[in-house]
């Protein structure tokens, strides 16, 4: 670490926390926040899936998925059926409300990466993409 320069970690996890406070503020219209939206995220693409797979692909306790998967039925953005292969899981659908919110999300998403990547030419910010994605490779291999 060069003397002078912020650590790594302590750059993450101001991005990080910004993030945060900017999907909440963002998706209050929705009633969604920054812990419940990936969900919709992630079932748009992985639909189907269930509350196991979904918190490993989220890299998130079940505890935690728990209560937001709940949140989310209960905001009628996803359902639950029984795993006609596991009785004891439930694999999770995104309804048609769950649906046609995801493009909003994304919007909000998409105007929260230009403002954090004002300034950056193109090469800039692929290069920051590249760096991060390895930075994170390392700390997922780290935790394996």
């Amino acid at each position: 670490m060069k003397e002078g320069k912020p650590p790594l970690t302590k750059l993450a996890n101001n991005l990080y926390r910004c993030t945060q406070a900017y999907a909440n503020e963002a998706l209050a219209k929705y009633k969604l926040s920054s812990g419940t939206y990936p969900y919709l995220l992630t079932l748009y693409e992985k639909e189907g899936i269930n509350q196991n797979q979904i918190s490993k692909e989220l890299n998130i306790d079940k505890a935690m998925s728990a209560r937001a998967i709940k949140r989310l039925i209960e905001l009628e953005y996803l359902i639950k059926e029984e795993d006609h292969e596991d009785s004891r899981a439930y694999r999770l659908f995104l309804t048609e409300k769950g649906k046609a919110i995801v493009p909003l999300v994304k919007k909000e998403l998409y105007r929260w990466n230009a403002v954090i990547a004002k300034g950056l030419s193109a090469q800039e910010e692929e290069a920051v993409i590249n760096l991060l994605s390895k930075v994170l490779e390392n700390a997922q291999r780290y935790r394996k």
